[in-house]
């Protein structure tokens, strides 16, 4: 209400008569007319199908491995990037072509190694046949036969190198990154003439639209949030709790909450928002409207709708989000409480 309409209905209650009586200790009786001029809306008590535990502000985060690197498996310079941060890619799809000294190195290498594993089987063989006539001595076969074994190894090793990613090897020498699943990019680390370093990222994929939230838990809830537990965001977002840490960061104090959410929720990974965390209500809970709890002589507290006006209520608080609250108190589901002219209100009730 602005001062002008309160200073308005003020005067014209004053002219009427009609001020507020105290009828008896915490009850204030209020007229239709003094209702209206102060403008107190209603709202009605329900029983409470849960109960909120904690509102947190919170960030959006990928889920547990659905954010994936691509890394570059040899070191050089990036020829072209075929991609761009944001852009949808099917598995398949070339990322970044990259030409490396590194690559050719270990192309010669596996070369090399396979020449001597074909040298090495060779004698290897003629050896064996010779043992098995009585010719050579069967130690003999058996060094020449390990003696492959351990060329074999080295081919394995260079071909796993140079296999590793699954990258396309090119005819001048350089190599293409290919991505392994379909998503989205989130970074493409280097651009044309950069220099990227072995194994360093060169793009990072989201590869799943799911979303989870974290939030930072404070130590006196630790132990009262468990997972399963309901989680709503803004706008009704509803999801559930999956972990709960149970120790306390050395920095913030806190141990780490993480929960999910729809895919259908429209955020986006890096998106603060505020986020409440609700459980079954106990038998006896009530929901109000968060703006009708007030704190009057120091305990939470509400204004009862009665025959003659209202009552101060002292209530047990369990649980306030933005919008509503959870609490016990001698309240039926469909009793009135005041949300609006709580200020009026508690001024009359001191007698003010």
């Amino acid at each position: 209400m602005s001062l002008s309409k309160f200073l308005a209905a003020t005067l014209s209650l004053i002219t009427l008569g009609l001020a507020a009586q105290q009828t008896s200790a915490g009850e204030i009786a209020i007229t239709q007319a003094q209702l209206d001029g102060l403008e107190i809306k209603l709202r009605d008590v329900r029983r409470a199908t849960d109960e909120a535990i904690a509102l947190l502000p919170a960030t959006i985060i990928p889920p547990m491995n659905s954010r994936i690197a691509v890394p570059a498996p040899f070191a050089g310079t990036v020829v072209s990037a075929n991609v761009l941060p944001g852009e949808t890619i099917e598995k398949g799809q070339d990322l970044m072509t990259i030409a490396s000294r590194e690559l050719l190195e270990t192309l010669s290498q596996l070369r090399q190694a396979e020449a001597n594993l074909d040298a090495a089987e060779a004698v290897a063989d003629r050896y064996r046949t010779l043992a098995d006539k009585n010719i050579a001595s069967p130690t003999r076969a058996a060094e020449t036969e390990a003696q492959r074994e351990h060329m074999r190894a080295i081919v394995e090793e260079h071909r796993r190198l140079v296999s590793m990613g699954n990258i396309k090897t090119n005819p001048d020498g350089s190599y293409t990154l290919v991505a392994q699943r379909a998503g989205r990019v989130v970074e493409a680390n280097v651009g044309p003439g950069a220099n990227i370093e072995s194994m360093s990222p060169a793009v990072v994929l989201d590869t799943s639209d799911e979303l989870w939230v974290k939030a930072q838990l404070p130590a006196s809830l630790i132990g009262k949030v468990r997972p399963g537990d309901s989680i709503y965001l803004d706008g009704g977002v509803a999801g559930k709790v999956l972990s709960v840490g149970h120790t306390l960061d050395p920095k913030t104090r806190s141990a780490t909450l993480i929960g999910t959410i729809p895919a259908s929720a429209g955020l986006i990974m890096g998106q603060m928002v505020t986020l409440s965390i609700h459980r079954e209500a106990a038998v006896g809970g009530l929901d109000v409207p968060a703006r009708s709890v007030v704190w009057v002589g120091g305990a939470p507290s509400v204004f009862v709708r009665t025959g003659s006006g209202f009552a101060v209520l002292p209530v047990l608080l369990k649980g306030k989000t933005l919008k509503g609250a959870t609490i016990e108190a001698e309240l039926a589901p469909g009793q009135d409480v005041a949300v609006s002219g709580l200020a009026e209100l508690e001024n009359m009730i001191a007698g003010k």
